[in-house]
Parts: C-alpha cells; sequence; structure tokens
C-alpha cells in the first residue's frame, strides 16, 4: 500500500496513530525507493514521538462518530431481535453487528495529535510525488474506494467534472455513483453524472444516485430531464421504485412524475 493510501485512512479517521504505524512499518519497502523509504522511517520515528508525548482528545467529530455508531447498533439490534429476516439476511446482519461493535472500541485520534500526525503525512516529499503521479483514472478510483468518506480530497469543479468524463468513458457506472455521493456536501455540480445515468436508461444507478444525495441534487432537474427523454418504459421502471425512492420527492415532486405519465401513456394511445 502506497502512502497517500495509508495517509487517506488516517485522513478520514479509518486508522488512528497506532494503526498507521503499523501500516507503515509493514510496507513493502520494495515498492518504494530508497529516499522515500528513509523518509518513511523518519516519519515513523517522528509519529511515535508524537504519540508518546502528544495526549489525545476525543473532539467534537470523534464524538458524534460514536454517537452515530451507537444509533446504527441500536437499530441493527432492533431488527435482529424481530428476527424476521431469512436465515441469510440474518446471518449477514449479525457479522455487521459485531463489526459494528469492534468499531465502537476503537478510538480514533483527534485534536493536535491527529493535525500533527496528518501534517507530517500530506508534507512528505514522498506523499506529493505519488500524488502528483496520479491520473485522473487513477484518482477516481482512489477516491472511490470508499462512500461518503468524511474528506474527500479538495478537488476543483474542473477535475471533478475531469474525474467524471473518465468514468463516463470507461462505463464506471458504480465508481460515478460513488464519486457524487463523496463531494455531496461540497457543492459539486454532478448533472454530468446525471446526464449519463439518464442517457443510458440505467434506473438502477439513478434511483441511487436519487435516494443518496442531498444537497447536490436538484430533483426538480432531474424529473425535468427525465421528461425529456419521453422515454415511457423508462418512466414506468422509475416508477416501479416508487417505493423505494417515495421519501425522496415532496408531493408536488410526486404529481410532476405522474403528470409527465399520463402525458406519455395519452400520447401513446393516439
Amino acid at each position: 500500500m502506497d502512502l497517500v493510501n495509508i495517509s487517506y485512512k488516517y485522513l478520514n479517521w479509518f486508522i488512528n496513530g497506532e494503526e498507521l504505524l503499523e501500516l507503515l512499518e509493514n510496507r513493502d519497502a520494495k515498492q518504494f525507493k530508497d529516499s522515500e523509504n528513509k523518509e518513511i522511517e523518519e516519519l515513523i520515528d517522528k509519529i511515535k514521538e508524537i504519540i508518546k508525548t502528544i495526549p489525545n482528545e476525543i473532539d467534537e467529530i470523534e464524538i458524534q462518530r460514536r454517537l452515530t455508531l451507537n444509533r446504527i447498533i441500536s437499530n441493527v439490534e432492533q431488527t435482529l431481535k424481530a428476527n424476521k429476516l431469512d436465515e441469510k439476511g440474518y446471518a449477514f446482519l449479525k457479522e455487521r453487528y459485531e463489526s459494528l461493535l469492534k468499531e465502537k472500541d476503537v478510538i480514533r485520534d483527534g485534536g493536535k495529535r491527529y493535525e500533527m500526525i496528518l501534517s507530517l503525512l500530506i508534507n512528505s516529499q514522498t506523499y506529493k510525488t505519488s500524488w502528483k503521479a496520479m491520473s485522473d483514472l487513477e484518482l477516481l478510483e482512489f477516491i472511490t474506494q470508499y462512500i461518503r468518506a468524511p474528506r474527500p480530497p479538495k478537488i476543483s469543479q474542473e477535475t471533478f467534472d475531469n474525474l467524471v468524463q473518465v468514468g463516463i468513458k470507461e462505463d464506471k457506472r458504480e465508481a460515478l455513483w460513488r464519486l457524487a455521493a463523496n463531494y455531496d456536501a461540497f457543492n459539486q455540480d454532478i448533472s454530468l453524472i446525471e446526464d449519463y445515468f439518464i442517457e443510458k436508461r440505467d434506473v438502477y444507478y439513478l434511483t441511487e444516485l436519487i435516494s443518496i444525495m442531498g444537497v447536490a441534487l436538484d430533483k426538480d432537474r432531474i424529473i425535468e430531464k427525465i421528461g425529456q427523454t419521453h422515454d415511457l418504459n423508462f418512466y414506468k421502471e422509475i416508477l416501479h421504485k416508487g417505493e423505494y425512492l417515495k421519501d425522496c420527492f415532496n408531493e408536488e415532486q410526486k404529481k410532476r412524475i405522474n403528470e409527465i405519465v399520463r402525458k406519455e401513456e395519452k400520447n401513446e394511445t393516439i
């Protein structure tokens, strides 16, 4: 695992300082140049000193993470106790429940310790060199390895659109959906992704996009674009997902969707 991926795990609180050290110490040294290995060894020593001397802080981010975990765990517990799942579903949820409990027990770094370690990582020459060497496709795959990472890379709208174009060229629909989800709260324009899913009549990814997105999705715009296709089968497939999407649209928007379908059905029979 390269230093960019390791640093990204730490940046987004997927690992703490001790886990970070373990990844750095157990890296495949053959994948790095001698100068890079030397710098990483120096990083390890500095991180150890920070962990030794700087106390960890339970900051607001960690408090919110634990509150969210507690809510999820409580919901999963209720579902398991209700015991209305089939055997396969129950086993899957049980495994997920045990994983959440382990996650709850892990302490993430916060405060000055987190900021100091992060600064060491992202300001290292090895990190900067690896980051700059990534192609658009590699950057797309890097960002979309996770969904809704708390701190995705800061990128411009131009870079975001370049990543979308690469995803379209390679027909990476899962990656495009994940890209949109990761930047939902960062004011990126996702209209190119909407257009592609609509062009491909991909009901699955379009409805997934609608269901997961918040501020970045203009639902009135989506409805207008769907209406412009004049594709009755496409409308009906989307309506078939009605139960799944029922909480994603307000009453006025639902009326608009039904009106589009009604008009197309009328035209079809003329």
